[in-house]
């Protein structure tokens, strides 16, 4: 199976566990480790970069954790992979945040889980790694193949 046909999408919750050791990194890590092999593809939301530096933030104001060096570490992976061909941040566009207002409108979730599911199908994704069970089970109603990551 290529890249192209093995998609994996990392909702914010799945993101933070590469940088952060939380129940369900493990899973993640593996996922990061077939995306340096070339063996899958990594699909996110820009939005989720966003979302991940107010995790960072939370946990640094918690434990001291260096949201800025964190926040960088990251950036700096996401980077290498999507010139290895291994990563592909979505855009918030016009047409995926119409797609996401159906979904709140349809499964009465937050706008922010909505586009999750929206940029993961907008770009082809077939699984959907999350640590939440009520996205989870959007996720799977719209044909996606769900990992909970704790």
């Amino acid at each position: 199976m290529s890249c192209m046909e093995e998609r994996y999408y990392l909702d914010t919750s799945a993101l933070v566990k590469r940088y952060v050791e939380e129940p369900g990194s493990k899973v993640v890590d593996e996922v990061f480790s077939r995306a340096h092999a070339g063996e899958v593809t990594i699909v996110l939301s820009y939005w989720n970069v966003g979302e991940a530096a107010v995790v960072f933030d939370k946990y640094e104001k918690r434990v001291g954790l260096d949201a800025a060096g964190v926040l960088r570490t990251m950036l700096r992976e996401l980077r290498m992979l999507a010139r290895a061909r291994s990563a592909i941040l979505v855009g918030v566009t016009p047409r995926i945040l119409r797609r996401a207002v159906v979904l709140v409108l349809k499964h009465h979730v937050y706008v922010a889980d909505a586009l999750q599911v929206a940029s993961a199908k907008r770009a082809g994704a077939r699984r959907f790694l999350t640590g939440d069970e009520e996205l989870a089970e959007v996720a799977e109603a719209e044909g996606l193949e769900v990992t909970l990551t704790g």
